[in-house]
C-alpha cells in the first residue's frame, strides 16, 4: 500500500468536504470509513453530491485546482494531483423523500433505501466524513453487474461486501451475547497509609464476562461487549446507566470494535506495570490484588485488545475528568471469559 498517496486522498477528502456543498463518500472509501480503517489501497476517490449542487460544486472544485474530465446530469469526474474524484448526482422523489438517480439513462431510478438517511459520520484517525449507509453499499455491490450487465463482478467489490457483512453483524450484537459475571473494584486510596499520596487517585475496575456458547470472532465479541450494559458505565461515579450513553470519557456511539488494537500479553503488562508503579512499588497487599485481578488473566489470555482508536476528539461533554484512561479487553477462550479491564485515575 502506498502511505504516501492513501495520505494524500484523505486530505483531499478532507478538502472536499468542507467545501460546502453536502457530500458522501460512496465505494471503497465509504466503508473504510465506516469501518475505522483503512483496508486496501483506492484508485479514486468516489463521492454522492446533490444535483442541484453541481454548478457550484463543480466551479469550487475549479477554484482549487481540479481538472473536469466530464459534467453532465449524472455524474462530474475530477482529477488533481493525478488523483480522481467521481461525484454521483443524486435528488429526492417528492412522495417519500426517496434519493433517485438523478440524470443519465437511469434518472429517477432509486438508490437503496437508506442511503444518505440517519448514517452517523465514519471516521478515520481524526477525520471525520459522511458516508453512504453501510447496507445500501452491500445492495449496490451485490446489484451493479446485475443494473449494469456490461459491468463484471470484480474480486474487490466480494471483500468489500464480507468485510461490511461481518462488521455489520458484529455491530448488531445483542447485549446477551455476553453473561456479565460479576465486577471487582481496586482502589488504591485503600491501600495508602497516613498522608502518602502515591495512591495518586487511581484505580482498577474489572467486569468479568462469560463467553457465547457458539464462538463468535473477536470483533464479535467486541460488538457484544460495546452493546452490553455494563458498558456503559462513566467511570466517574455514576455506574452503569442502563440508558448511558458515556463510556469512561468517550462517547459510546463513537467506540466500535475497529476502535481496539490487539497487543501482546507483554505489552499489555508493561502498560499496566508502568501505570501502576509510576509513583513508585505499591504495597505488598494491592499489589496481589493487581494480580489476581489483573496481571494473572493476561498471560493465558488468547487476545488482548486495547482502546487506542479514540481520542479527544471522541471525549463526552465532561470527558477529560480522567487524567489517565487505559483499557484492555481480555479473551481467554479456552477459560470461555472475557473481561473488561479499565486503569485509571480521577
Amino acid at each position: 500500500m502506498d502511505a504516501r498517496r492513501t495520505q494524500r486522498q484523505l486530505s483531499m477528502i478532507g478538502e472536499v468536504r468542507d467545501l460546502g456543498p453536502e457530500v458522501w463518500l460512496r465505494g471503497g472509501w465509504a466503508m473504510d470509513f465506516w469501518l475505522g480503517e483503512v483496508t486496501r489501497e483506492h484508485e479514486d476517490v468516489d463521492w454522492f453530491a446533490w444535483a442541484e449542487d453541481a454548478q457550484r460544486l463543480g466551479d469550487l472544485l475549479v477554484a482549487r485546482g481540479y481538472e473536469v474530465l466530464s459534467a453532465d446530469d449524472q455524474q462530474l469526474d475530477v482529477v488533481r494531483d493525478g488523483e480522481e474524484h467521481g461525484f454521483a448526482f443524486v435528488t429526492r422523489r417528492r412522495s417519500d423523500g426517496r434519493v433517485l438517480v438523478a440524470g443519465g439513462p437511469w434518472a429517477g431510478t432509486p438508490w437503496p433505501e437508506g442511503l444518505l438517511d440517519g448514517v452517523e459520520p465514519g471516521r478515520l484517525g481524526g477525520l471525520e466524513c459522511p458516508v453512504a449507509s453501510p447496507e445500501a453499499q452491500i445492495e449496490i455491490k451485490r446489484m451493479m453487474p446485475v443494473w449494469v450487465p456490461e459491468r463484471p463482478r470484480r474480486r474487490k467489490d466480494a471483500v468489500d461486501t464480507a468485510r461490511l457483512e461481518a462488521a455489520l453483524a458484529a455491530l448488531h450484537a445483542t447485549d446477551d451475547t455476553l453473561v456479565h459475571e460479576g465486577s471487582a473494584f481496586v482502589n488504591f486510596r485503600t491501600y495508602a497509609s497516613g498522608e502518602d499520596w502515591g495512591h495518586g487517585f487511581r484505580w482498577l475496575d474489572t467486569k468479568h464476562f462469560r463467553l457465547p456458547a457458539a464462538p463468535l470472532p473477536d470483533t464479535g465479541l467486541l460488538a457484544a461487549l460495546i452493546a452490553h450494559e455494563q458498558f456503559r458505565d462513566d467511570y466517574a461515579g455514576g455506574g452503569v446507566l442502563p440508558l448511558g450513553r458515556r463510556h469512561g470519557p468517550f462517547w459510546r456511539r463513537l467506540i466500535t470494535p475497529a476502535a481496539y488494537a490487539p497487543v501482546p500479553a507483554a505489552d499489555a503488562a508493561h502498560l499496566l506495570r508502568t501505570w501502576a508503579d509510576q509513583y513508585g512499588p505499591v504495597p505488598e497487599a494491592l499489589e496481589a490484588d493487581l494480580r489476581r485481578e489483573a496481571f494473572a488473566r493476561l498471560t493465558p489470555a488468547t487476545t488482548i485488545h486495547h482502546l487506542t482508536g479514540v481520542g479527544e476528539d471522541d471525549f463526552h461533554d465532561w470527558g477529560g475528568v480522567h487524567g489517565e484512561f487505559h483499557e484492555l479487553v481480555v479473551i481467554d477462550r479456552a477459560a470461555g471469559h472475557l473481561t473488561l479491564l479499565v486503569a485509571a485515575d480521577d
